[in-house]
């Protein structure tokens, strides 16, 4: 029997390669479903690192504004109370609503306190004298700003 040359072993090589490149096997339902598990928990780890992520920096956020609102000046007469309201943050806010004694009171207009500066609020109503109302200014990041305030 004689030996293959190497010209002969390099195409029964390459047919050999060229077999397992074109079979078809079908691959063990098993084996799907362990890489369709491990892709699913990597994806999953992925996604709760940047979601929980994205909170930190949403509390941080949240927490900072509420902590930058501030009380000037207040001043009332018998149709409306007007307060000069600081911004210390580092992005404007909007005052959303206000409240007198727990009721809804109405806004004069919509205010935006941009950072670094004093804004004035005005909130419109029928006042009694020799009565302290208590105020309240919720803002676009649910951080509010209370404070009392007597008619004389």
């Amino acid at each position: 029997m004689k030996r293959p040359t190497a010209r002969q072993k390099k195409t029964a090589h390459r047919r050999r390669l060229k077999d397992l490149l074109t079979t078809k096997k079908a691959t063990s339902p098993g084996i799907v479903a362990l890489l369709l598990i491990i892709v699913t928990l990597v994806a999953g780890l992925f996604f709760y690192n940047f979601v929980s992520g994205c909170i930190e920096i949403m509390v941080y956020n949240v927490q900072e504004q509420m902590e930058v609102l501030f009380l000037r000046s207040v001043s009332m007469n018998c149709t409306h109370i007007t307060s000069l309201i600081g911004n210390r943050g580092v992005s404007s806010i909007s005052i959303m609503g206000a409240y007198v004694n727990g009721e809804f009171g109405e806004l004069l207009q919509s205010v935006e306190i941009e950072k670094d500066s004093v804004e004035p609020v005005c909130i419109l109503g029928a006042f009694d004298k020799e009565l302290t109302y208590s105020v309240k200014l919720a803002s676009n990041f649910g951080s509010s700003l209370t404070f009392d305030v007597s008619y004389t």
